[in-house]
C-alpha cells in the first residue's frame, strides 16, 4: 500500500510538472498596432487594435502577454454642448492568479496611448505604457476628459513603470479594484481648475477589502492634492504607501497649498500604512493646509482605528505633520520640517473643517510618538496638541520640550537649522524592482546648489548606459522630455543640475532609465 501511494503521488507530480510546462507552452504573443483591426489574428504581421485586445472579449488567455507596437493609439473623441470629450479606452481583459495576463510595449518600440483608461481588469500587469491627454486641458473650456486612469472593478490589477497624466484626475482607484498595485509610475499634470480651488488628485482612493498598494511612485504638478485616501460613502480600509515621492501639490492653482499624503473623508480609516515616503510642499500661505495630514474631515464623532507613519521624510508647508482622533497609531523614524506648526495632534487639525470647543483632546494613550526627528523652523512653540476648533489658541501651542512632556517623541530630537530651514542636500534612490537600472531619485537643496552629485550605485551596474531626466521636464510623455544627465555609468558619482524652478525651489525629483 505504501508503495502504491509513493507511486500515486510520483504521477501527480509529473502530471504537475507538465501541466507547468504546457502551460507556458501554449502562453502566446499578441501583437497590437494602432493601424490593428478586429479580425486579424494578434500576430507581428496581422496586429489587433488596442480596443479589440484589451477587451473583455480579448482573444487574450491568462499567461500570454499583449505586446503594443510603436505609435500614438488614439483615443475615442465626442462632441457634447459644444465641447470634445474624451472617451476612455476599456481595459477589461482578464488572465488568472496563477498566469496573469503582460501587457507592454513591444522590445524597443515607442507607445503613448492618447487618452484616458477604464480599468475592470482583474490579474493583468500593465507595464511601461504612456498615458494620457495631450488635449488636457485644467479649465476644461473646450476640451473634457475624464481620469488618467479609473479604476473601478477587478482583483490584482497592476500598473508597472508607467506614465499617468493630462486627466481631469491623475487616477480614480476605488473600492471595486480589490489589491490594485501600482508600482514605479510617475503621475502629473492632471486637474481640473474651479473658481474656489484646484480639483482632482494624482491619486483619489477607497478600499474595502484586502489592500491596495503604492510604492515607488512619484506624483507632483497637479491641480489638487497628491495623494488622497478620501471617502464620503466608501471606505477606507487597508492601504499601504511605501517609499513614494510627492512634491508640489496644488501647483495649477495659484498660492494653493495641497497636501503631499492624506486621509481624509467622512469615514474611519484602518490598517493604513505610510512608510519611508518623501514629501515636499514649498508653499505655506493657505495656514491651515497641511504637508502630510491623517485626519477626518467634518465628522467630529468619527475616529480613524489603526495606522503607522514610519521613516518619512517630511518638508514644508505651514502644518508639516497632522494628525486627529485615533484610536491606535505608531508615528516614529520621521524627519519633519515646516514653517508654522511642525507636528499636532488635535480634535480639530488644520483642514478638518471641524470647530466645536466642547470636543476633548484627543487621548495620547492611543498615539505611540518616538524616535522622530525635526529641524527648528525658528518658531517659539511649533508644536500643538489641540481641542476642537481649528485655529489653534495659544495655550494650545507647544515647545519640543514641553512636547517631549507630554510622553511624545521621549527619544526623538530637535536639529538647529539655518534661518529657520534645513540646511545641506539629502538624497533618496528608490531602485525599481521590476527593471535594472531604472530608478527614482528625491534631492533636498537646501544650501541652493547648481548641482548635486549623487551615487547610483545602488541601480546601474559598470558598464551600463543610461538616461536621467528632471520630472518637472516631463509635462506629457517621456520622449517630448530631455534628459539631464547621460552616459556610460563607471562608478563614482554622476553630477545632476538643480533646476530652482518656482514650482519645486529646493527640491528636485529624477527618473533614472537604462539605455538598452
Amino acid at each position: 500500500m505504501q508503495h502504491a501511494k509513493m507511486r500515486i503521488a510520483g504521477v501527480i507530480t509529473v502530471l504537475a510538472a507538465v501541466s507547468c510546462l504546457l502551460g507556458r507552452a501554449f502562453a502566446r504573443e499578441l501583437y497590437v498596432s494602432p493601424t490593428g483591426t478586429p479580425t486579424n489574428d494578434g500576430s507581428q504581421e496581422k496586429p489587433l487594435d488596442l480596443t479589440t485586445a484589451l477587451s473583455a472579449r480579448s482573444p487574450a488567455r491568462p499567461g500570454d502577454t499583449i505586446y503594443l507596437m510603436a505609435g500614438t493609439y488614439e483615443g475615442p473623441l465626442k462632441e457634447r454642448d459644444g465641447k470634445t470629450e474624451r472617451l476612455p479606452f476599456e481595459f477589461a481583459v482578464s488572465g488568472s492568479a496563477e498566469k496573469p495576463i503582460r501587457v507592454m510595449p513591444a522590445p524597443g518600440a515607442t507607445v503613448h496611448i492618447n487618452g484616458t483608461v477604464e480599468l475592470t481588469s482583474s490579474h493583468v500587469h500593465y507595464i511601461g505604457l504612456e498615458i494620457g491627454d495631450l488635449r488636457w486641458d485644467p479649465e476644461q473650456k473646450t476640451h473634457r476628459n475624464q481620469p488618467a486612469l479609473n479604476a473601478t472593478a477587478g482583483t490584482q490589477a497592476k500598473f508597472i513603470n508607467c506614465n499617468l497624466f493630462g486627466g481631469s484626475m491623475g487616477t480614480g482607484i476605488w473600492r471595486g479594484a480589490i489589491d490594485f498595485e501600482m508600482y514605479g509610475c510617475l503621475v502629473h499634470d492632471f486637474g481640473t481648475l474651479g473658481a474656489d480651488r484646484g480639483h482632482g488628485h494624482a491619486v483619489y482612493t477607497q478600499n474595502d477589502t484586502g489592500t491596495k498598494r503604492y510604492e515607488h511612485n512619484i506624483f507632483y504638478r497637479g491641480c489638487g492634492w497628491n495623494f488622497d485616501i478620501y471617502g464620503q460613502q466608501g471606505q477606507m480600509r487597508g492601504f499601504d504607501v511605501i517609499e513614494n515621492i510627492s512634491y508640489a501639490g496644488g501647483w495649477y492653482k495659484p498660492g494653493q497649498v495641497s497636501f503631499s499624503y492624506g486621509i481624509s473623508g467622512y469615514q474611519p480609516a484602518d490598517r493604513v500604512r505610510f512608510l519611508g515616503n518623501v514629501a515636499y510642499q514649498p508653499r505655506d500661505g493657505q495656514r491651515w493646509r497641511g504637508n502630510f495630514r491623517l485626519i477626518v474631515h467634518q465628522r467630529k464623532e468619527v475616529s480613524h482605528v489603526s495606522g503607522e507613519v514610519r521613516d518619512n521624510y517630511i518638508m514644508g508647508g505651514w502644518r508639516g505633520f497632522g494628525l486627529g482622533y485615533w484610536k491606535d497609531i505608531t508615528v516614529t523614524g520621521n524627519t519633519i520640517w515646516s514653517t508654522g506648526i511642525i507636528a499636532e495632534i488635535a480634535a480639530a487639525p488644520g483642514g478638518a473643517g471641524i470647530n466645536d470647543p466642547a470636543l476633548p483632546r484627543p487621548d495620547l494613550k492611543n498615539y505611540h510618538f518616538d524616535n522622530n526627528t525635526y529641524y527648528d523652523n525658528g518658531q517659539p512653540k511649533p508644536f500643538r496638541y489641540g481641542g476642537g476648533v481649528e485655529k489653534e489658541s495659544e495655550e494650545e501651542l507647544l515647545t519640543f520640550a514641553e512636547w517631549q512632556a507630554l510622553g511624545l517623541d521621549r527619544n526623538g530630537r530637535m536639529l538647529p537649522g539655518r534661518n529657520g530651514r534645513p540646511t545641506g542636500t539629502k538624497v533618496f534612490i528608490f531602485p525599481n524592482k521590476y527593471q535594472k537600472g531604472r530608478a527614482h531619485l528625491a534631492v533636498f537643496n537646501w544650501d541652493d546648489l547648481e548641482q548635486v552629485e549623487v551615487d547610483l550605485s545602488p541601480a546601474l551596474a559598470p558598464g551600463q548606459r543610461y538616461q536621467v531626466y528632471n520630472c518637472l521636464n516631463i509635462k506629457q510623455t517621456i520622449a517630448l522630455a530631455r534628459p539631464v544627465a547621460e552616459g556610460v555609468w563607471q562608478g563614482g558619482k554622476v553630477a545632476l543640475p538643480m533646476k530652482k524652478d518656482a514650482a519645486s525651489p529646493q527640491f528636485d525629483a529624477f527618473l533614472v532609465l537604462p539605455v538598452e
